[in-house]
């Protein structure tokens, strides 16, 4: 009944999603805007890939959990599939159209957009489902334990690890569909390099520890994201000094930082800036850097909060008081966020 429940919800809300992304085809990407028809085939796709998707998340959970990545995958692909079929069967039935012009004429392009918007929309849903699953183990640890607030640290933590900030991805697929007008080299390799991103991050949001060289791996591909966004006007380097590469590490701590950085400091500066993350050992602490050439320590604070906070309350569950998290002026400009956490 739970799962019933959860695919009605997660079935209305694509909906909407659907809706919009059928206004934004006809009315930005279409040279010959056909509302009824972009809406029907919008609603028929995208709720096959959210049906699919979900019945490959409760094959997953009922058999093993580590097939998700591939139960999600076969759902999106069948679901683009079967919602490809349906949009034929209202073609056909309604405007004649054969099977042949379809595939030659129709088909392609649901396949593209089914796959670009599916992704972020998968993506979406099987966050959200995390998120639902890890405060029900909150509510049954507070029964079945005495331990509570041991529990509660814990399963806090998972939470805040899986609070992956999902609104660039929307952003940058927008601008994939915007490129493929103008340089679908480029459009490619942007879809190339978010897909990649959420493959790895996905799966990072699963392991309690990463290493250092794995986080940093992550945030190089999120720039290079940004980068193909942003154009020259961001540029980064990354210099990990630690020479040690297995060196264990919170997965998505500095992420969230260099968004922070990107979205409050640079992004709103007309001519951009730099992005610099330094890591060292001293004294048997990691210590690292994230330096920007942005707004500034006073500009959007609040916002940017949210994101510092998490990484903050995640630095201290794992390593207690002795881990912390300043920000500082980066002079002449922007913002410096220093990491420290004991080896």
């Amino acid at each position: 009944m739970s799962n019933l429940k959860g695919i009605i919800s997660s079935l209305a809300i694509t909906a909407v999603f659907n809706t919009a992304i059928a206004l934004l085809l006809n009315f930005m990407v279409l040279k010959e805007p056909q509302l009824f028809e972009t809406f029907v085939i919008s609603q028929l796709t995208g709720l096959s890939i959210c049906l699919f998707v979900h019945i490959g998340m409760i094959i997953s959970d009922e058999k093993i959990n580590k097939w998700m990545g591939g139960c999600i995958a076969l759902g999106l692909i069948t679901g683009v599939i079967v919602g490809g079929l349906l949009s034929w069967g209202f073609l056909s039935v309604f405007f004649g159209v054969d099977l042949g012009y379809y595939f030659k004429h129709v088909f392609l392009y649901i396949a593209v957009f089914g796959i670009v918007f599916g992704v972020p929309i998968t993506y979406f849903f099987s966050s959200r489902e995390k998120l639902i699953e890890s405060e029900k183990r909150i509510q049954n640890e507070k029964i079945k334990r005495l331990t509570m607030e041991k529990e509660a640290a814990m399963i806090t933590l998972r939470l805040l690890q899986a609070q992956i900030e999902p609104h660039f991805l929307f952003n940058t697929l927008s601008n994939v569909i915007s490129l493929f007008d103008i340089d679908v080299a480029k459009a490619k390799q942007m879809l190339i390099d978010v897909n990649e991103y959420l493959r790895v991050s996905l799966a990072r949001t699963r392991q309690e520890m990463v290493t250092l060289s794995q986080e940093l791996d992550l945030v190089r591909q999120y720039l290079d994201i940004f980068k193909i966004r942003m154009g020259k006007r961001l540029s980064y380097e990354i210099n990990d000094q630690t020479g040690r590469h297995d060196l264990i590490f919170p997965p998505l701590i500095v992420q969230p930082l260099v968004e922070n950085a990107i979205k409050y400091g640079l992004e709103p500066k007309i001519g951009g800036g730099k992005i610099s993350i330094n890591c060292e050992i001293e004294k048997e602490m990691l210590n690292i850097v994230i330096s920007d050439t942005g707004m500034g320590l006073y500009e959007n604070a609040n916002q940017a909060g949210i994101g510092i906070n998490n990484v903050s309350q995640r630095l201290e569950s794992i390593y207690g008081t002795k881990a912390g998290l300043t920000l500082t002026q980066n002079y002449p400009s922007g913002v410096k966020a220093i990491i420290k956490v004991p080896l």
